[in-house]
Order: C-alpha cells, then structure tokens, then sequence
C-alpha cells in the first residue's frame, strides 16, 4: 500500500474517530454504540499502519486473496449490526405498546 493512501486513509479514520465523539458529546449517539464504532475504527487504524497483519491472517485462515476475507468480515459485521438494530426496534415497540396501554387505563379511570 502506497504511503500516501496510508496518511489519507488515517487522516479520514480520524476525523471519522472526531464525529463519533463530538456525536457521543452531543447525546446524539449512546456511548456502548460510540464504542463499537470505536472500537471499528481502530482495528481499521491498526491494519492500515500494519497491512502485513491482514495478509497474514487471511492466509491463516486459508483464503487466498485478503480482500475476500475483508469483504467477508465486514458482511458479517453489518449482519450484526443489523440484528442488533433490529432487537433494539423490537424492545422499544414492546415498551411503546405497554405505555400506550397503560395511557388509556390511566385516561378511563379518570
């Protein structure tokens, strides 16, 4: 990897690194979620600086080109994301519903 991709691609995983803090100080994004996000970036930091790590790996675990371990990894992590999206949407339909219930009791016992 060329060193100039390298300096830009960290430039970017910085500034990427800034929005997700100023977000978390904003209360805009929760810090568990801020920290897998970090948490993301990070390793993303570390094999850019070290991109022997991935080829490494990949041969490890018998893939013959790294993009494709890459690109593998990264679906299933968007698949986790995902399903986490979707447990989270599915617990606060659960509360909305039981508050909306309790409402309306609430409303006819007055």
């Amino acid at each position: 990897m060329d060193i100039k991709l390298r300096i830009f691609l960290i430039i970017i995983l910085l500034v990427g690194l800034y929005m997700i803090f100023r977000t978390i100080k904003k209360k805009n994004l929760q810090i568990k979620y801020g920290m897998y996000w970090t948490l993301i970036f990070g390793i993303m930091l570390i094999l850019i600086i070290f991109p022997n790590i991935i080829e490494s790996i990949a041969k490890f675990c018998g893939f013959k080109e790294a993009p494709n371990m890459l690109f593998l990894l990264a679906i299933f992590i968007l698949f986790y994301i995902v399903f986490r999206i979707y447990t989270t949407i599915s617990k606060l339909q659960e509360i909305n519903k039981s508050l909306v219930q309790e409402l309306s009791i609430l409303k006819k016992n007055k």
